[in-house]
């Protein structure tokens, strides 16, 4: 982080967390208010019993597919300007962090995929293995719960009526609403803050370097070990733009940069990602620690799989 005066960081904050918060907003803003008269018009009640049988095998209410979905196709912030229909429902600890899980895992695919395919790897192969992913996870978080009671109290979302309350009028739902985005724009200004500290005093490259031995464990090749971990910290958008800067790489096999790319499709952006689902209510280790294990299995079984593959293929030839 380049080094400023206290009056000139805050000053630099505030344009960058406003920029960013500017972003943010024109993907929300619509998506509130498009919820807002699919709730009045009856929408969500019409659809949500479609959704009851997929929602229904991962323990979760049928009103979530609308949060999953929104994820899936817009992202998280997208995501989260959904929350508010949640609101009244009887949710556990475990089935919040399930849903904080599942838009950790597929998020934005349309966009984030695209840049899987143009980085070399197989857009609807990584997309199908964050789907996959995705609701794995939320299988194994209620089956640990209900056989622990890990996770197990009651967790609400009452925290997002700053959002909007069920039964708000109109005008109150505007009021409600806005106040729900300074309160985002808060959390927003957190998460920099965060970022910039963990840059400063070396937390970041900590985190890097604590990485390198589960990318060996993981079976990735060497030549690409460092860019996953940066698409690990900061975004697959971070991670699949090195991959696609050194696309003529001679050290960079196609195969390396495939197994690459399914690492980053399950798990990126695991600082600033993680820090905003807490922040809803998911349990940080579950989708910290728990999300990385899950990445690890599943990359190094793919490995296995087509290693298998391979050596089949070679003696029917």
């Amino acid at each position: 982080m380049k080094s400023l005066t206290m009056p000139a960081y805050f000053r630099d904050l505030y344009q960058r967390s406003l920029n960013t918060f500017w972003e943010i907003a024109r993907i929300m803003v619509p998506i509130m208010i498009l919820m807002r008269l699919a709730d009045v018009y009856g929408v969500i009640e019409w659809i949500s019993p479609a959704l009851r049988p997929v929602m229904a095998l991962l323990n979760l209410p049928p009103e979530a597919a609308i949060v999953c979905l929104t994820s899936i196709f817009i992202g998280l912030y997208g995501a989260i300007a959904t929350l508010p229909i949640l609101i009244g429902q009887d949710l556990t600890a475990a089935q919040v962090t399930s849903i904080c899980t599942i838009m950790l895992i597929a998020h934005a695919i349309p966009i984030e995929q695209a840049i899987v395919r143009r980085a070399g790897g197989s857009f609807w192969g990584t997309t199908f293995l964050r789907l996959f992913a995705a609701c794995l996870a939320a299988i194994l978080i209620d089956v640990v719960s209900k056989v622990t009671g890990f996770l197990s109290q009651p967790q609400s979302l009452d925290s997002f009526s700053e959002f909007a309350r069920v039964d708000a009028g109109n005008w109150e739902w505007a009021v409600a609403s806005f106040k729900g985005m300074v309160v985002l724009f808060a959390i927003l200004i957190g998460l920099l803050i965060m970022m910039d500290v963990f840059n400063r005093f070396g937390v970041t490259a900590l985190i890097n370097r604590l990485f390198a031995p589960i990318m060996r464990l993981s079976g990735l090749d060497p030549s690409v070990a460092s860019i996953t971990t940066a698409g690990i910290l900061l975004g697959l958008t971070y991670g699949g733009g090195l991959i696609i800067a050194r696309g003529n790489d001679p050290t960079i096999s196609a195969e390396a940069k495939y197994y690459a790319l399914c690492w980053l499709s399950l798990c990126h952006g695991l600082i600033e990602d993680v820090a905003l689902m807490v922040a809803i209510g998911g349990d940080f280790w579950v989708m910290f620690a728990g999300r990385i294990v899950l990445t690890l299995i599943l990359v190094r079984g793919i490995i296995l799989w087509r290693g298998i593959r391979a050596k089949r293929q070679l003696v029917i030839k």
